[in-house]
């Protein structure tokens, strides 16, 4: 049954895809613009802007017997200063802004918890407990020597935020963005690579190539196995760092009043690290969403 979802970004995981709402990826680039009609990302500076869009879509789970995340509201929000920027659930400040580049400090949501979680701005919020058993190994890619697990009874995977520094740059028809991103809740005390280069081919078309590179904390946290969560004797799993690569392609197409049909269409290739794990039954996540935004500014 399709519900509401608060979430900043429909994108990733991107990280991830990443992590962004919509697929304008320098948003916080945009934020020193004046708002002129021959700009055509210009954003306002001192003014917030909300927005919602209604649609359909979801995105695939790939945690063993879990359902797909729908996707149908999706509100936005933002803010940008002359330095200080809000966009969602990220929250940054420019140190350095020149016409075609940037580099800002970020603040920004790990993704990875969606898959656990559920109901909560950005993630899906799901209660689990632990049990014990076992020692440590890592499973050969032969089914029958997986560490075999309770999907019911592991512990639960916190919301985590990443913050660190952020560089954009604005080429005549594309947009690059390398974020370098650290743990600061102390959830995991993880690191993670962001990069994503957006092409737009028209006006309202756009198709987006990255990756998101978690290191090992990062990953072992989320789709590791602990002692006290297996149920038989082959022992737990701890992965090593993953390199999820990611392509979107994105339709926006502009109507009166700043409303607009959004469309996107995202599949992610998920690292081996993270699909042997025994909490995983799919080797990617697809994202989907087509509706129309609504503008309140």
């Amino acid at each position: 049954m399709f519900g509401i979802l608060l979430f900043s970004d429909f994108a990733t995981a991107s990280d991830d895809l990443a992590s962004t709402s919509d697929t304008l990826i320098s948003a916080s680039n945009d934020q020193q613009q004046s708002c002129d009609e021959s700009t055509s990302q210009c954003v306002e500076t001192g003014k917030w802007r909300f927005s919602v869009s209604l649609g359909i879509g979801l995105r695939s789970n790939p945690l063993i017997e879990s359902n797909n995340i729908p996707l149908v509201i999706l509100p936005e929000f933002s803010y940008y200063g002359d330095r200080f920027f809000i966009e969602n659930l990220d929250v940054g400040y420019t140190l350095f802004d020149y016409s075609d580049s940037s580099v800002n400090l970020i603040a920004t949501p790990n993704f990875d918890s969606v898959f656990f979680n559920r109901w909560d701005p950005g993630n899906l919020f799901v209660n689990l407990s632990s049990i014990s058993d076992g020692s440590i190994s890592t499973p050969d890619q032969t089914e029958d020597n997986f560490t075999q697990i309770n999907p019911g009874e592991l512990s639960k995977r916190k919301f985590s935020y990443l913050a660190g520094i952020e560089y954009n740059q604005d080429f005549e028809d594309s947009l690059l963005q390398i974020s370098l991103l650290n743990d600061v809740t102390g959830t995991h005390s993880g690191k993670e690579i962001r990069f994503a280069y957006t092409y737009s081919f028209s006006q309202p078309f756009s198709t987006t190539l990255g990756f998101t590179w978690k290191d090992k904390k990062l990953t072992d946290y989320y789709y590791g196995v602990d002692l006290d969560e297996i149920v038989d004797d082959r022992g737990a799993y701890q992965p090593n760092a993953s390199f999820n690569p990611f392509l979107r392609i994105s339709l926006n197409s502009k109507t009166s009043n700043n409303d607009n049909w959004r469309f996107s269409l995202e599949y992610q290739k998920l690292d081996s690290q993270i699909t042997n794990s025994p909490i995983s039954s799919d080797d990617y996540v697809v994202t989907f969403y087509v509706g129309k935004r609504f503008s309140f500014d």
